[in-house]
């Protein structure tokens, strides 16, 4: 499968930034990558969808690999100078993305979610003084079945 790590920001990111993007994700991950930038009319938010081709997860290695998405993600917070937030899932991210325009606190159906903000009523699986990432197994599988 691919995983889609999809990243929101309100204004589009400087091309240096995309870089510093890709050169994270190559550092950090063993997955190949494409990345690709969107800003639909009809949107309000700029999305870069950085695809993790070819990821296989099992059980045994499911909490790994979303563990190292997550520290992808704070690292990005962290480094790159962009209000950005992350909506993470197997292959497609688009009714997350238009459920998160109609309101960005409505996350809890999401398989993972990370923003440097707190998103009250859902408990974060991971907190730090960076960021806050909820995670979902209840609609999103990450081609995991348990």
């Amino acid at each position: 499968m691919n995983l889609v790590v999809s990243i929101l920001t309100p204004h589009k990111i400087p091309y240096d930034s995309i870089q510093k993007i890709r050169d994270i994700f190559c550092k950090k991950s063993s997955h190949e990558i494409c990345i690709q930038e969107y800003k639909y009319d009809d949107r309000k938010f700029y999305e870069i969808d950085v695809d993790l081709l070819n990821v296989s997860m099992s059980k045994s290695n499911v909490m790994d690999e979303i563990e190292n998405i997550i520290s992808i993600c704070e690292h990005i917070i962290i480094n790159v100078e962009a209000k950005a937030e992350f909506i993470v899932a197997n292959d497609d991210t688009d009714a997350d993305i238009i459920k998160y325009e109609n309101n960005n606190s409505d996350v809890k159906s999401f398989g993972l979610f990370i923003a440097s903000r707190r998103i009250e009523g859902v408990e974060a699986y991971y907190s730090s003084k960076h960021c806050n990432a909820y995670l979902n197994f209840e609609n999103v599988s990450f081609g995991v079945i348990f």
